[in-house]
């Protein structure tokens, strides 16, 4: 592996995901940007300073890249799975990140820092144990969380509760990540039937 970007040298960017067109998004994404030189998919990623993983079985199956990672999931609690794994990787991000976002995970990556999406970090700060999980008792969200909650189960995307509510799309995404995490929700679906079954939102 070359030495860590200095400022003028591109940083070398290898990407993996089982599926060609997601590849091809991520290729993309980082070729718009400045300063990386992506790495060709035949080449090791021994290769590469920073590789760029989306995150599925088959990730998952191949041989875990030795240097810095950024991982890419499709929500926060797919990271909960690699807690077993021995995987590691030093940036935590949503796929529906931008291409600025990723650009910069990479960047800090390179650089020996940790890079948390702010709804992975929202959930790694509730831990399941700290959630009231007694009978009769339902996880406690604040009324911030409750409109936001209201909002996702009628079906709305961020941007538009972001323009319900008066906030930005980032504070949004932080919301629904916390949210995720105090009901110990895999995704968006199962923490509106959650609140459901514990009384939070109305039938």
């Amino acid at each position: 592996m070359s030495q860590i970007n200095n400022g003028h040298v591109p940083l070398r960017v290898a990407v993996r995901a089982s599926y060609p067109s997601v590849r091809a998004g991520l290729r993309a994404m980082l070729g718009a940007e400045s300063g990386f030189s992506l790495v060709d998919e035949a080449s090791s990623d021994d290769d590469a300073d920073v590789t760029v993983v989306d995150l599925d079985e088959g990730s998952l199956e191949a041989d875990w890249p030795t240097g810095p990672t950024v991982l890419l999931a499709g929500s926060p609690a797919e990271f909960a799975g690699l807690a077993n794994t021995g995987v590691v990787p030093r940036a935590y991000l949503l796929k529906e990140s931008t291409a600025l976002e990723l650009a910069a995970a990479v960047r800090a990556v390179a650089q020996g820092l940790v890079v948390f999406d702010p709804a992975v970090a929202a959930m790694a700060r509730v831990a399941p144990e700290n959630i009231s999980r007694a009978a009769g008792e339902s996880p406690a969200l604040t009324n911030r969380e409750l409109d936001v909650i209201r909002l996702v189960a009628q079906g709305l995307p961020n941007k538009a509760i972001a323009l319900q509510l008066g906030i930005s799309e980032h504070t949004v995404k932080f919301h629904v990540g916390t949210v995720l995490g105090k009901l110990n929700a895999a995704s968006r679906t199962e923490a509106v039937a959650l609140a459901v079954r514990a009384g939070i939102l109305p039938l």
